[in-house]
């Protein structure tokens, strides 16, 4: 009976956006609206739903990260959506000897998204916002970590869009294979590469384009022109950012030799101060589970037995019964331990030093593509030599999530770290197809061309032609 539930939602979608055609602007901005208002509204409830999924969150972090946040990107959205919507135009001149030329902003029609639960509402509603502001209907997978923030969620949602418009589908429906496997139109996911492996996977059978929002172990380089002590200070604050269950917290960083020991102590010094009790602090954020908790807990307890040095910010013990794990660092790493290949996705952080910048680059460059970078230091010949010969997602100097902040930038990985982006007009162009019309009004016509018989004349034209070109690239590649 789920399975059947979960197909006539997604008929009721596809069948009602057929029959409507593409929404107007004012249809688009007023959805819009509503996902605001419903987070809005219900944000006091979901913000204490998610608190107890996870055990400690403080709500004001919920209330920043999954509420506000994607706010003002949503403005942005309403703002610009009737301009991008409109009819493009190119080689205008071509419209002097008939022939025109538009391209179309066209709504693809039911997407479905599915969330992780570190972020689980931001990552729900901003992709969500960017198809509605295409034009699309919306299917929500919440992740069935947060069973709280769920429910929540699915009583909100009626209260503000009609099931052809936007539903949530919970675990209670469909599970998230059953969910991947629709015939959407677009398949959006934000989650772990493994997870993102098996949606592709589930997709892959109906052609579903995907756009996978994953991770990777995010570097943070310090350079020699960085003050060692503030950058100790941003990365470390980095890390700490959901107690480094984000997907764009750095993993792990590069620091000059003689420069290690004075910020291993900063970033000391730094967690102390902003946690001085970790255990039983409702400030501190709690690891999701029991599984992620012991995962953790054994990447620190295999780079110790391997010979790295590992130090805790304060006196205090990991909690197992709250699962909180004090702020950690990790020296000494080598490729033996499992830290130095698998994402940590926790309060922990691996430090590697280093002579010359091309060590760094020698040791990023052949490993999978992260989502993000970090560079603290100058914009100078380094800078540039590193982000040359590096892969990422998205490089940010200086701070953290820059580029995820920004609306007017893409945000999407690469590679291991995934595909495609969103954010801003890039959202609303992942979830349009630009469809284009070309008229040709005049007598010549394109398939008379093309179509044999050919003329003697027509042959010998096109013959000279292709000789023409071939003597001007032969004389390009002579130099």
């Amino acid at each position: 009976m789920t399975t059947e539930r979960l197909q006539e939602l997604f008929d009721n979608q596809r069948t009602a956006f057929l029959a409507d055609g593409p929404a107007s602007a004012e249809v688009r901005i007023d959805r819009i609206d509503r996902l605001k208002a419903m987070l809005l509204d219900g944000g006091d409830r979901l913000t204490a739903a998610i608190r107890d999924d996870y055990g400690t969150r403080p709500e004001s972090l919920s209330l920043i990260a999954d509420v506000v946040s994607g706010l003002g990107e949503m403005t942005y959205l309403q703002k610009n959506l009737a301009s991008w919507m409109r009819p493009q135009r190119p080689q205008p001149l071509a419209r002097l000897v008939g022939v025109t030329m538009e391209t179309h902003a066209v709504p693809l029609g039911v997407v479905g998204v599915i969330a992780p639960w570190n972020f689980p509402l931001q990552l729900l509603v901003q992709p969500a916002a960017a198809a509605l502001a295409a034009g699309n209907r919306v299917l929500l997978r919440p992740s069935s970590a947060l069973p709280r923030m769920c429910a929540v969620l699915a009583e909100l949602a009626p209260q503000y869009f009609a099931p052809e418009e936007l539903v949530v589908v919970t675990k209670e429906t469909a599970s998230g294979s059953e969910f991947a496997a629709l015939p959407f139109d677009h398949l959006f996911f934000t989650g772990s590469t493994e997870t993102g492996r098996k949606i592709q996977r589930a997709a892959a059978d109906n052609l579903t384009p995907v756009t996978l929002e994953l991770g990777g172990k995010n570097p943070a380089v310090v350079a020699r022109t960085a003050d060692v002590r503030r950058a100790a200070d941003r990365i470390g604050a980095a890390r700490m950012v959901n107690s480094g269950q984000t997907c764009l917290s750095p993993d792990y960083a590069f620091v000059p030799e003689e420069a290690a020991d004075v910020f291993v102590e900063a970033l000391l010094e730094g967690w102390c101060k902003r946690y001085p009790v970790v255990s039983g602090n409702e400030q501190y954020v709690s690891i999701i589970d029991d599984d992620a908790y012991q995962r953790i807990m054994g990447l620190l307890d295999d780079a110790r037995a391997k010979g790295a040095t590992v130090r805790s910010a304060g006196d205090e013990s990991a909690d197992p019964v709250r699962r909180q794990i004090p702020p950690t660092v990790v020296t000494g790493v080598t490729d033996a331990m499992a830290i130095s290949r698998e994402e940590i996705f926790g309060p922990v952080l691996a430090v590697h030093t280093y002579g010359a910048v091309d060590e760094v680059i020698d040791h990023l460059a052949p490993r999978p593509s992260p989502l993000g970078a970090y560079w603290y230091g100058d914009d100078d010949a380094a800078f540039r030599r590193f982000f040359a010969r590096t892969r990422s997602g998205s490089v940010n100097r200086n701070d953290f999530g820059l580029v995820n902040a920004m609306h007017h930038l893409p945000f999407g990985g690469v590679g291991r770290s995934g595909m495609g982006n969103y954010h801003g007009k890039f959202g609303f162009d992942t979830f349009s197809h630009l469809r284009p019309i070309a008229a040709q009004p005049t007598p010549l016509s394109l398939a008379s061309i093309i179509a044999t018989p050919h003329s003697r004349r027509l042959a010998k034209g096109i013959a000279r032609y292709a000789d023409q070109q071939r003597k001007a690239v032969a004389k390009r590649l002579r130099g």
